[in-house]
């Protein structure tokens, strides 16, 4: 750094601190403003983290793989053949780490009809196996009748508490299950009630049955074959990566492109990936009018000490500081104004998000009566605050920012002044 540059810097700090109440003024609005953008973002970034989890863990995990042609059919003959599931389910394990994969689970999914003593109702009828889902699945904890599937059964089902309502049903009660096999005939398949399940969701406890993986593969003639086969894993962060690989992986082994399909959860569940999109652009625009609000804050009180400041700036540039270096140190009392009141901002509202309401923020208030869904996903009411390095480092240089282009009109308008005219006012 020049002697120059340190004389407008030092300059600048000095001016920062002696413009004491204009300075606390203005970083009274950023921090509160800063604080603000930092809470909700926490609160969304917590908001989406949830809906992801909630729904990688109704079925179609982080991972999920499937034949290409089934999302659109529902029919059995587009499934993945046993060896493929095999070498599936190898490929997940070698492109995941044991801290990284909470479970990989196969499905047999169709749909069929549901069929009681007063009623019978169309619904969509899945295979599962207890042992590997019970220790990620959301309907075992949607339980509210009854028990949730356990290893060794095999005619037991849950059904969700519509199924259950529209059947008049209830745990011990018979059902009868109706659905085409992979020959296209019609077969029936007994089962008991054991369990009563409610979500939230009204297309999911009105029309979904679950029995076990082994009984519908018997029931359907299915053999050791499923219609998908999910990861659920720990994190989010690798689940693109981790999908890549996992197709080159089954590329390499020799499997066709077109009999399996490897999707992250955002291909599977577009219409979730499309409402967090939706969700993520309204923030935005509710955080970029805060951040004009700011940046106004800064531009009013920079322009305002430019003003008032007119006769030093003409001493100034009558002791030799040209134009270039006056801007400069403007930018620069900008800049420091508003970087410090960015951390003390970003700290603040740190401070709330995990201090305050580290147990989470209670948004039932917000819901409708069952309205405890958003795009297919369950909504928790408590909603826990998540901090994402990329949105910290994001508003750390937005806030950065913010101070030199705040700065630049006042700092332009500093170069137009004059020393013989400044030297006229009293200001």
């Amino acid at each position: 750094m020049t002697e120059r540059a340190r004389v407008v810097v030092r300059i600048a700090l000095r001016n920062v601190r002696r413009q004491a109440r204009r300075s606390l003024l203005t970083a009274s609005a950023m921090v509160l403003g800063i604080a603000l953008l930092m809470f909700v973002r926490a609160l969304e970034a917590g908001g989406h983290v949830m809906y992801v989890e909630s729904a990688v863990r109704m079925g179609t995990g982080h991972v999920s793989l499937e034949h290409p042609e089934y999302a659109a059919t529902r029919d059995l003959v587009d499934r993945i053949p046993a060896e493929y599931l095999e070498l599936a389910t190898e490929a997940i394990s070698a492109a995941t780490t044991p801290d990284e994969l909470r479970a990989v689970f196969p499905r047999v999914t169709v749909g069929g009809l549901v069929q009681s003593a007063s009623s019978s109702i169309p619904a969509s009828v899945s295979g599962v196996d207890p042992a590997r889902e019970a220790p990620i699945s959301f309907l075992r904890e949607s339980i509210v009748e009854g028990r949730f599937l356990e290893p060794g059964d095999r005619l037991e089902a849950i059904v969700g508490v519509g199924v259950a309502e529209r059947l008049r049903v209830e745990p011990g009660s018979r059902l009868v299950l109706m659905a085409e096999d992979i020959e296209g005939e019609i077969e029936s398949q007994l089962v008991l009630v054991t369990g009563i399940f409610r979500t939230g969701i009204p297309e999911v406890d009105r029309g979904v049955v679950q029995l076990p993986l082994e009984t519908a593969r018997e029931w359907l003639a299915l053999g050791e074959d499923a219609t998908s086969l999910s990861a659920v894993l720990t994190s989010d962060r690798r689940t693109g990566e981790i999908a890549r690989d996992v197709r080159a992986r089954l590329e390499r082994e020799g499997v066709e492109p077109g009999a399996v399909a490897v999707r992250p959860w955002w291909e599977a569940m577009p219409d979730l990936h499309a409402g967090l999109q939706a969700d993520t652009v309204q923030t935005y625009i509710m955080l970029l009018i805060l951040l004009a609000i700011v940046a106004l804050a800064v531009v009013n009180s920079v322009l305002m000490a430019v003003l008032n400041r007119t006769r030093e700036f003409g001493v100034l540039r009558s002791l030799g500081l040209n134009r270039r270096s006056v801007g400069g140190m403007v930018i620069v009392e900008g800049s420091v104004l508003a970087l410090l009141s960015g951390i003390a901002g970003m700290g603040l509202g740190l401070a709330v998000a995990f201090g305050v309401f580290r147990d989470g923020v209670d948004i039932s208030f917000a819901l409708g009566d069952g309205e405890l869904a958003f795009a297919g996903a369950i909504v928790d009411p408590v909603i826990q605050p998540v901090l994402q390095t990329g949105d910290a480092i994001a508003i750390f240089l937005i806030v950065v920012a913010i101070g030199v282009l705040a700065s630049l009109y006042p700092a332009w308008h500093a170069t137009r002044i004059e020393p013989a005219e400044a030297m006229k006012t009293d200001d």
